[in-house]
């Protein structure tokens, strides 16, 4: 039986992602669809994922903008912000354990992260 083969920009990548995010920062109305800012966790959590979707994923700015209905320029600060925020060890570890749940996520179901 054959697998599908994902492509990064993908919007399964994107749902896997924010459904990750979501569990692990507590955040479950995280949405891709979320057309509001909602409270600064949910903004935070947005962030992280879209942060993510550009490192593990590999997934352009202009993709991730497109998913969130978000300007590029958001992506772009999402990423500095996420990265600033890597300093702190209990952030850092939280995401690395999703990192390594989205990698191992992907390639099990044909994934190219």
């Amino acid at each position: 039986m054959r697998t599908k083969k994902f492509k990064p920009e993908d919007p399964a990548f994107a749902r896997l992602t924010v459904a990750a995010v979501s569990l692990e920062f507590g955040t479950p109305e995280l949405s891709l669809d979320l057309r509001r800012k909602g409270t600064k966790q949910i903004a935070f959590s947005r962030q992280v994922a879209m942060y993510l979707l550009q490192t593990v994923f590999d997934m352009t700015i202009s993709r991730t903008a497109e998913l969130f209905s978000r300007d590029r320029s958001t992506v772009t600060h999402a990423l500095k912000v996420i990265e600033d925020s890597r300093e702190d060890e209990v952030f850092n570890r939280k995401l690395i354990k999703v990192e390594d749940f989205l990698l191992t996520s992907s390639s099990l179901f044909g994934g190219t992260a």
